[in-house]
C-alpha cells in the first residue's frame, strides 16, 4: 500500500465522520473499518488514554482498538446512562478529596465505538477533571428506628468512615432504610446488621454458607443481618429447626411482599441473607461490580445518604 507524503492529521478532538471501532489500528492508518493513508495521528491511543484517565480502561494505551479498549468504551456509556455522577478530581490531590456531582443525560452513541460525539463528551469530562466513581453509598443507620449494627460488625476502610454506618449500592439503601425498617418496625423486631457490602477476595467471617462467586455483596445489594425479637436471636439453627419466633417469620414475608429475596429461601439455605437481587449473569452486574470495586480500591469518596 502505498502512503502519500502529505497527510492530514487526525486525531480524538477532529474525527469527524469517523467511528473508531474494534479492529482499528493506527500504526496502519486504519480508522472506522478502513485504511485511510490520507490521514494520520494516534486517535486510537488518545482514545485509550482518554479511558484510562477516566478510570475505565485497566489496559496500555498501545493504538491497537482490541477486545479491552472496547470494553473500557463499553464501561464509559454504560456508566453515563446508569449511575450518573462523576467525581472531579482536585488538582494534585488524591481522589478521597474530590467532589461527587450529578451529571445530566447524555448521548453516548452506540456501545464499544467512538463517534465524533463519543469522543467530544470524552473530552469534556477530561477538561473538567471527571472521573467516573463509585455506585455505593455511606447509609447512616443511626437514624432508623430498628436497624442497628452488631458488635462482629466492621466499618471497612474508605475516605471519612464512621461508625453506624454501612456502605450499600444507592439502589438498595432505600431497600435497607425503607421497607426493611419499616416493616422490622411493623413487625416489633430489631435488624441486626453483620456486613454489607464486601470486598473481592476477602472472606467474610461469620459466614453461613461458602460465599457465591458472583455475590450479591460484591455489588452492595444484599445485607447480613439477625432478626432480633426482644431477647431472641433468631439463629441460622432456630430457622433450620423450625423454633424462630413469630414475629421474625413475619418480617421475612412482609419483606418478601415488598420484593426483597430471604436466603432462607436459597438452594444452600442462607437465613441471615436479604438482598434486592441484581442478575449476577447481567451486564449490570458485571459494570456495577467494576465499579463498586475498582473505585472502593481506589478510595474514592463516597456519597452519604
Amino acid at each position: 500500500m502505498a502512503i502519500s507524503a502529505a497527510t492530514q492529521p487526525i486525531g480524538l478532538q477532529n474525527l469527524g465522520t469517523i467511528t473508531l471501532r474494534s479492529g482499528d489500528n493506527d500504526a496502519k492508518r486504519l480508522w472506522g473499518g478502513s485504511v485511510r493513508p490520507t490521514l494520520s495521528g494516534t486517535p486510537v491511543k488518545e482514545l485509550q488514554a482518554a479511558l484510562i484517565a477516566l478510570g475505565t480502561l485497566t489496559f496500555a494505551a498501545d493504538g491497537q482498538f482490541g477486545a479491552h479498549t472496547q470494553q473500557g468504551l463499553k464501561r464509559f456509556q454504560w456508566y453515563i446512562n446508569n449511575l450518573r455522577r462523576r467525581l472531579k478530581l482536585p488538582s494534585g490531590s488524591p481522589p478521597s478529596s474530590g467532589i461527587i456531582s450529578d451529571y445530566p443525560a447524555a448521548n453516548t452513541g452506540t456501545p464499544g465505538m467512538c463517534s465524533a460525539q463519543t469522543a467530544a463528551l470524552i473530552q469534556e469530562w477530561q477538561t473538567g477533571n471527571f472521573v467516573t466513581t463509585s455506585p455505593l453509598v455511606r447509609l447512616n443507620i443511626a437514624p432508623l428506628s430498628n436497624v442497628d449494627t452488631a458488635d462482629t460488625f466492621e466499618t471497612l476502610t474508605y475516605p471519612s468512615a464512621k461508625d453506624g454506618e454501612v456502605l450499600v449500592h444507592e439502589d438498595f439503601a432505600g431497600a435497607l432504610s425503607g421497607a426493611m425498617n419499616d416493616e422490622a418496625k411493623r413487625a416489633g423486631v430489631m435488624l441486626r446488621i453483620n456486613q454489607t457490602f464486601r470486598r473481592e477476595g476477602v472472606p467474610p467471617t461469620g459466614a453461613v454458607v461458602p460465599p457465591a462467586t458472583r455475590s450479591q455483596h460484591l455489588v452492595g445489594h444484599a445485607v447480613d443481618l439477625n432478626i432480633v425479637d426482644g431477647d431472641t436471636v433468631n439463629t441460622s439453627d432456630m430457622f433450620k429447626n423450625g423454633t424462630e419466633t413469630d414475629d421474625a417469620d413475619k418480617l421475612i414475608a412482609a419483606v418478601k411482599a415488598n420484593g426483597l429475596r430471604w436466603g432462607g429461601d436459597f438452594s444452600k439455605v442462607d437465613p441471615p441473607h436479604f438482598d434486592d437481587f441484581l442478575d449476577p449473569n447481567s451486564e449490570n452486574y458485571d459494570m456495577t461490580f467494576f465499579f463498586a470495586q475498582r473505585c472502593f480500591e481506589k478510595q474514592h469518596p463516597m456519597r452519604q445518604v
